[in-house]
């Protein structure tokens, strides 16, 4: 299928999707049955949903938390300001209700996860006296359940409890997404961990400067063309390994770790000059580990998350791939690491809907190339912002996303590596130029497209994600991105 039918097809698939999700949303309603994802006073995920409460005040401004517990907390840190409501969720219907009004049952034998001991709120007297005639507790009066609630102590979420709430809460088939070509950073609650593994394809096909697409006819060497070069990139795929385990240190605090393994691959022309026609080379070819990165990532409030992430030089950048029948120094796309310490932080927004079947959010990351490695040269640094939509299906969630990246070219160059373009006037044919042996043909601005879908299965969710790029502004000469594909699987403990 060419190119453009792909695009085509792709904006078609995006169109009826974006056409599915907002009627969706219309037949969803504006509905109160599920809580947010976390809880604005501790940053705790709201676990189970009927211990959910809503303080709003008398400027219209309101608040959610996971508990009458964090309500009281609430209430004396805000002592200033007045309040108009404070409403709770039914534990029949999950809609909020005036939590004065309601009938309290006070204990039984349905967990509260952190709502411990349990309370839970009845609409109708007839519902509560049925709760405790089948699992036990006392029907309890409102000044006394708000009294018992500020002498609660805060339970850890460590144990059966925290396990539960690690992958029980609504919403974590949206949050908590194994298949995003691009890490969304999110924190766990206290004792829960998570390991994830992705494998990640990127196909590159045609050459491109600027944004104009740069034809065969265009390049060769010694001959009269725009671009003079012996090894003519047509084509390469980029594989990637990449395993991940996450654990929570707090309920607001996470850390992270990450590897990967690579597999490099670039088909190439080789033109030797007027005197015969390009032919195909042997293909170049790396593979091996990359780039260790290890991350700390801090819950601001129910909504922000920043993190802060170091790429540790574990990859590979001595590479080496034999052109001409000798041996050089791969380029400097197929090396596997940077060479040198990144620092990369990130700030991510993340909101979920209150039933619980949206989420929406955006990233922006950057990383930081520190200083030149030992091969005397440093990647140029990058800057990259996503955005994404989200639809819980049941269990599964399917999503369509938006990223914007900017990246700058090679700083310094690889003496190595520049053998490749250094060629003696007397005798040309020792050396193998190609346009990835030069530092200024990398980076550039790229808008990509993806669409994807997930499912999860227990504590497990596995999920592909596909996408292409909308727009490329490349530096100098280099292959353009063609198509991209993420497949993932996670598991939470």
């Amino acid at each position: 299928m060419k190119p453009a039918r792909i695009v085509h097809v792709a904006l078609f698939i995006i169109g009826l999707l974006i056409g599915t999700l907002a009627a969706s949303a219309a037949d969803s309603g504006a509905t109160q049955t599920v809580g947010p994802m976390f809880c604005s006073y501790c940053g705790r995920v709201v676990t189970p949903a009927r211990s959910r409460v809503r303080i709003t005040y008398t400027n219209e401004t309101s608040v959610d938390v996971c508990s009458l517990r964090c309500a009281n907390k609430t209430l004396a840190r805000d002592k200033d300001k007045t309040v108009q409501s404070l409403t709770v969720a039914d534990y029949t219907t999950g809609e909020l209700i005036d939590g004065s009004a309601a009938t309290w049952v006070v204990g039984g034998s349905i967990d509260g996860g952190r709502n411990q001991p349990p309370k839970w709120a009845f609409a109708s007297p007839e519902e509560a006296q049925r709760f405790v005639r089948d699992n036990g507790g006392q029907v309890t009066p409102y000044a006394e359940v708000m009294k018992a609630a500020d002498e609660d102590a805060d339970p850890p979420a460590a144990g059966a409890h925290g396990r539960a709430a690690c992958h029980n809460a609504p919403g974590t088939e949206l949050v908590l997404n194994p298949a995003f070509g691009d890490d969304i950073y999110h924190t766990h609650a206290a004792g829960c961990a998570m390991v994830s593994y992705k494998f990640m394809h990127t196909a590159l096909d045609e050459l491109r400067s600027g944004t104009s697409d740069v034809g065969l006819d265009q390049v060769g060497f010694m001959r009269d063309r725009r671009y003079n070069y012996m090894m003519i990139p047509t084509d390469m795929t980029m594989d990637m390994h990449m395993l991940m385990l996450m654990y929570g240190i707090t309920d607001r605090f996470t850390v992270m770790g990450m590897t990967s393994y690579q597999d490099n691959k670039m088909d190439m022309l080789m033109d030797m000059g007027s005197m015969m026609p390009a032919s195909h080379a042997s293909p170049m070819r790396t593979d091996g580990f990359g780039d260790t990165e290890l991350r700390g990532l801090f819950k601001i409030d129910g909504r922000f998350t920043g993190s802060l992430g170091v790429s540790l030089p574990t990859g590979d950048i001595d590479k080496s791939v034999k052109l001409m029948g000798a041996d050089f120094r791969a380029p400097y796309d197929m090396q596997l690491g940077s060479g040198s310490y990144d620092l990369k932080p990130a700030l991510t927004y993340s909101e979920l809907s209150a039933d619980a079947l949206w989420n929406w959010g955006a990233q922006a990351a950057y990383t930081w190339h520190t200083a030149e490695n030992d091969n005397d040269y440093r990647l140029g640094d990058s800057f990259k912002a996503n955005a994404w939509l989200q639809r819980a299906l049941g269990p599964m969630a399917t999503w369509l996303r938006a990223a914007y990246s900017h990246t700058e070219s090679i700083h310094g160059q690889d003496s190595e590596i520049q053998k490749l373009l250094s060629a003696d006037p007397m005798m040309p044919m020792m050396t193998a130029p190609t346009p990835d042996a030069d530092p200024a043909n990398y980076g550039g601005q790229r808008v990509d497209g993806a669409i994807g879908l997930s499912c999860k299965i227990g504590p497990g969710s596995i999920g592909v994600e596909g996408g292409i790029p909308l727009y490329q502004d490349l530096n100098g000469l280099q292959l353009k991105t063609d198509w991209f594909l993420t497949a993932g699987a996670q598991v939470m403990f």
